[in-house]
């Protein structure tokens, strides 16, 4: 199987952002703010993604503040999914088993250093010959539908 079709298997965008907004109707506190703070970086690295706009142009837009508030308040990530990933959550994509096993705070974690990441390429105007950022935002996006996928298993 081909990767874009095993990731087509993983989910449909349009079906996750539904999950996502049934339960952050139910979630609380700092849950909500992070469900809310990722959904809303989802759909915009899906606008580049779809060729709406250009990576440089929706990096330095994404949001960091409710994730740090969370994690500096010491916020128990098990409670937006205890369980670590599990091999069912990949559907057999092979890209997706260095992350078998992560907790929910690690996944979270790697995504928001990498959102940190290549908004300081942007600010820092790294030539972008040396630093491909559509493929860098298509990565990190299929890593946030995988996080959605695991807290929604």
């Amino acid at each position: 199987m081909d990767f874009s079709t095993a990731f087509q298997a993983l989910t449909t965008t349009e079906k996750m952002v539904k999950t996502v907004d049934s339960v952050i109707k139910n979630a609380k506190g700092y849950k909500r703010a992070l469900l809310r703070e990722l959904k809303e970086n989802l759909n915009l690295l899906l606008l580049v993604r779809n060729k709406h706009f250009s990576a440089g142009k929706v990096i330095p837009k994404l949001q960091t503040k409710n994730y740090l508030a969370a994690s500096d308040a010491g916020f128990n990530f098990k409670l937006v999914k205890r369980a670590p990933l599990q091999g069912k959550t990949t559907r057999g994509v092979p890209q997706f088993k260095r992350y078998l096993n992560w907790s929910t705070e690690r996944l979270f974690e790697n995504i928001y250093l990498k959102i940190n990441q290549l908004q300081s390429v942007i600010e820092l105007g790294t030539d972008p010959s040396n630093f491909d950022l559509d493929i860098r935002v298509e990565n990190l996006t299929r890593l946030m539908i995988l996080l959605l996928n695991h807290i929604y298993s």
